[in-house]
Order: structure tokens, then C-alpha cells, then sequence
């Protein structure tokens, strides 16, 4: 598996596209997206983005992002890119810290799982694992 991280759009999205070696639709149609798919298309899909969102959407509705992180780890997708959100400012509101420690926890599950990570920074990658 390979992980792409980094700040919102720096890009994560067209460089696991470019990694994939698949045309735009053929891409489209094997990806899903944490912010727009239920997490079940998580476990069928080979390519996933936007990782962190489905942990907040998993967070909201009392679920363990854990589990989901387990579970997609045992579905053995491609690549994922999940944003990073740990860095700035810490949040006053309990549900956003909540929020941002397990997208952490969740990043470094899938970090220790993958074969390659890389890190995203103004479009350029940069690879820090594998």
C-alpha cells in the first residue's frame, strides 16, 4: 500500500493518480472518497481519498475508527491519501481534538502498514518511507 499525505490541496489526488497508472475514468470509477462514499466503499475500493473523512463522518456517528482503520488495512487498498491535520492551531471544541487525534492515530497505522509514504508539499512529493 502507499500512503500520500499532506495539507489540504497540495495535490495528494493527481499524484496517486499518476502512481495508479490509470486514465482519469478508469481512476474515477476505483476510487472513493472519504468525504462523499460510505465507509463500506472503503473495503472495495483500491484507491481512497480524502481518508480523514471518513474518520470524522466514523466519529459522528459513535463509531471506532480503529475498527475502520483495521478493517481497511485487512481490505489491502492500493493507495490512500488522507490529509494532514495535526499541525496549527489546537482547537478549543473537544470534538475537533477528538477529531484531529484520530486522524493521528490513523495516520500512523496506515504509515506503519505501508510499503511507501509520501508527503505532499505545493504539488512537489516527497517520499518518506519505502
Amino acid at each position: 500500500m502507499i500512503l500520500i499525505i499532506g495539507g489540504m490541496s497540495q495535490g495528494k489526488k493527481e499524484f496517486a493518480r499518476q502512481l495508479a497508472g490509470v486514465g482519469a475514468p478508469e481512476f474515477g470509477a476505483d476510487l472513493a472518497d472519504g468525504w462523499a462514499d460510505p465507509p463500506q466503499s472503503a473495503l472495495q475500493k483500491p484507491y481512497l481519498a480524502s481518508f480523514h473523512g471518513w474518520i470524522r463522518r466514523i466519529l459522528e456517528e459513535g463509531g471506532d475508527p480503529d475498527v475502520f482503520v483495521g478493517q481497511v488495512l485487512a481490505a489491502e487498498p492500493r493507495i490512500i491519501t488522507m490529509d494532514e491535520v495535526g499541525c496549527g492551531i489546537v482547537p478549543v471544541e473537544r470534538t475537533e481534538r477528538d477529531y484531529r487525534e484520530a486522524v493521528g492515530h490513523a495516520g500512523q497505522k496506515l504509515a506503519g502498514s505501508a510499503g511507501e509514504v509520501y508527503r505532499m508539499v505545493c504539488g512537489i512529493p516527497q517520499k518518506i518511507k519505502g
